[in-house]
């Protein structure tokens, strides 16, 4: 075994780690592969950089550049995988059908640090069945599971995922734009099952509102750091207990955002977001089509918690001259990225943020 293979090992026995990844591009260097280096660091360095700022942008983009020029010869094709993305630096997120990944997981897993996989069946909603990828022992590297939007899991597909044995160290789970039984789903996050789980997207299941309520309601036990139920419709009640729920205590991304033209008011609205958000430790907040106006604008600038924030996005929010002065004006807040689009907003509003928020995209 060549040091390059040995170090390549590493990488694949721990792929939490960014150390055997860092070691393997100095060997990189030193064996006349500095764009492959260049790569792998670039890319660790976007993920651990100040989220959505100059410096992160900055890495992806020339990891990208570097992608678009060597792709055909940094990635080796995996049988069983429709599509790839690399992730700090190596293959770690598959597109996967389950019939043709299953008898590959093996050596797919063996061959790159893949914590990410895709499930989607052909035709949508019903294509073979989804259950036998969650009897993989490969799985216990997974840290994000999704499915494609229309997979629409069964009863006892849902079961199987919860069941699993291999599933103890996932941490994010997307099931966005999929059909959901809310009880599972209560059931799920009241249980003691995938005990890592601290991400959750269940963005476009329009229905899911009283069981997302629910089911934080009961996972006190949980630390869900990430949630994502933009689309998901709740009324103004049901949505402060979402948000009031123990396990929402130290949230980092939540994103509250509602589809369609946002024309009226949506349930934050009605609630006095200064209080309701649970705003300690968020970088991520989207409350696009809530219609909050200045006066939710003016909330979220009188609170000292949000200067953790880099990036909010108060696009559709019927914002006006008075909301964007609000946001010049603010003391403490420090964006890397801000959207208002689809607000009553013109050119010297939109320059004005730009200004106050000089490192940040600001989408108009």
């Amino acid at each position: 075994m060549t040091d390059g293979e040995a170090l390549r090992r590493a990488v694949l026995a721990d792929p939490d780690d960014d150390t055997p990844r860092l070691v393997y591009a100095d060997w990189l260097d030193e064996h006349d592969q500095p764009d492959r280096a260049a790569f792998i660091r670039d890319q660790v360095e976007a993920v651990r950089a100040d989220p959505f700022g100059p410096q992160a942008r900055a890495a992806a983009d020339r990891a990208a550049r570097l992608l678009d020029a060597h792709r055909l010869r940094w990635y080796r094709p995996l049988r069983g995988v429709t599509r790839v993305r690399f992730e700090r630096g190596f293959v770690g997120h598959l597109e996967v059908e389950p019939d043709g990944f299953v008898p590959e997981a093996a050596s797919v897993f063996a061959a790159e640090p893949v914590q990410a996989l895709r499930l989607y069946r052909s035709p949508a909603g019903v294509g073979p069945p989804v259950d036998p990828v969650f009897a993989l022992p490969e799985l216990s590297r997974v840290r994000r599971l999704e499915f494609a939007p229309r997979t629409d899991l069964n009863p006892d597909e849902c079961l199987a995922l919860s069941n699993s044995p291999h599933l103890a160290g996932l941490r994010d789970l997307s099931l966005r734009g999929n059909v959901v039984h809310p009880g599972w789903l209560a059931d799920l996050l009241g249980g003691d099952r995938l005990p890592e789980l601290a991400g959750l997207d269940l963005a476009d299941i329009t229905n899911l509102g009283p069981g997302v309520m629910r089911g934080l309601e009961r996972a006190g036990h949980r630390g869900v750091r990430r949630l994502d139920v933009s689309g998901v419709v709740f009324t103004s009640e049901q949505l402060q207990r979402v948000l009031s729920a123990w396990s929402l205590r130290e949230v980092e991304e939540l994103r509250l955002g509602r589809t369609g033209s946002g024309a009226d008011a949506g349930p934050l609205f009605h609630l006095d977001i200064g209080w309701v958000i649970p705003w300690d430790r968020l970088t991520v907040l989207d409350l696009a089509g809530q219609w909050l106006g200045p006066d939710g604008v003016r909330e979220i600038v009188r609170k000292p918690e949000a200067a953790a924030l880099r990036w909010l996005g108060l696009a559709r929010n019927a914002l006006d001259a008075g909301a964007a002065r609000l946001l010049a004006d603010s003391k403490h807040l420090r964006l890397n990225h801000l959207d208002v689009g689809g607000n009553k907003l013109g050119p010297a509003e939109v320059a004005a943020l730009r200004r106050r928020f000089p490192d940040a995209v600001v989408v108009s």
